[in-house]
C-alpha cells in the first residue's frame, strides 16, 4: 500500500500535479532545472515492493539484478541532474550498481543474521552446504567461503566498471562515480579481513573516507 502511495506520487509530479508532500513538491522543483525519467523512480519503487517480504535471491545473478534496479537506477538518475546521457557512461554505472548492491547485501549481513534471515543466494548456501538454522545459531563454517564467492561477483563488476572508464571519462561524472568509493573500501577491508563479515572492524566508521574520496576525485579514476 505505501509502494504503491510512491507510484502514486511520482506519477502527479510528472504530471505537475505534485501531492502537497515534502518530498513530492522538492522532486516537482528539480524538475524545473533537470531532465529525469520518471521510469528510474518507478524501477525503484516496483524492486523494493518485490523484496518486501525477506525474499531470497536464487543467485548472484538475482543479486546484481537488485543493484541493477536500485543502485544503478540511482545513479542514472545522479548522472541525469548533471545533464549527462551518455550510453558508455550508463553501461558503467550499471556494473557499479550491481557492486553496490552486493556490496550493501555483504554489510548488511550480520543485521540480517540478527533478525534472523540468511541473505546469501540460495544457490550460494547449496554449493557450500550452509544451514540457515546453523548459520543463525553461530556455526560460521564455510561462511566465508560463500562470502568469498559472491564477493568476487561484486569485485568482477566493479573490474568492468574500471575498464569501460578510461575511454568515458569528464569530469562532470565524478561526482556520481564517487557514490561507489564507501563500498569499494568495504569489499577491500573485507577482503584484508579473509571475507568474515562479522569483524567488528568492518562495522566501523571509515575515517579515511573523506581524504579518499577526495584524492579519487582528483586522480578521476576509481
Amino acid at each position: 500500500m505505501r509502494m504503491q502511495f510512491w507510484k502514486d506520487t511520482i506519477d502527479k509530479v510528472f504530471k505537475g500535479q505534485a501531492p502537497q508532500q515534502p518530498i513530492a513538491l522538492a522532486l516537482q522543483e528539480a524538475l524545473k532545472t533537470s531532465d529525469l525519467s520518471s521510469m528510474w523512480f518507478k524501477r525503484i519503487i516496483t524492486e523494493r515492493t518485490s523484496n518486501l517480504d525477506d525474499h531470497t535471491f536464487m543467485t548472484i545473478k538475482d543479486m546484481e539484478n537488485y543493484g541493477e534496479n536500485t543502485a544503478a537506477s540511482l545513479l542514472y538518475l545522479q548522472l541525469e541532474s548533471l545533464g549527462v546521457r551518455d550510453v558508455q557512461v550508463d553501461h558503467i554505472a550499471s556494473h557499479l550498481g550491481k557492486m553496490i548492491g552486493i556490496a550493501t547485501f555483504l554489510r548488511a549481513m550480520p543485521f540480517h543474521l540478527s533478525q534472523k534471515r540468511l541473505i546469501l543466494p540460495a544457490q550460494i548456501i547449496a554449493k557450500h552446504q550452509l544451514s540457515q538454522e546453523a548459520v543463525i545459531r553461530g556455526q560460521l563454517d564455510h561462511v566465508d567461503d560463500a562470502v568469498f564467492e559472491v564477493a568476487t561477483a561484486a569485485y568482477d563488476q566493479l573490474l568492468t566498471a574500471r575498464s569501460l572508464l578510461p575511454s568515458s571519462m569528464k569530469p562532470e561524472i565524478m561526482p556520481v562515480l564517487l557514490s561507489a568509493v564507501p563500498h569499494i573500501r568495504y569489499l577491500e577491508k573485507l577482503e584484508a579481513n579473509n571475507f568474515n563479515v562479522f569483524d567488528p572492524k568492518l562495522q566501523r566508521k571509515d575515517w579515511k573516507l573523506p581524504f579518499v574520496l577526495w584524492s579519487t576525485y582528483n586522480k578521476m579514476t576509481l
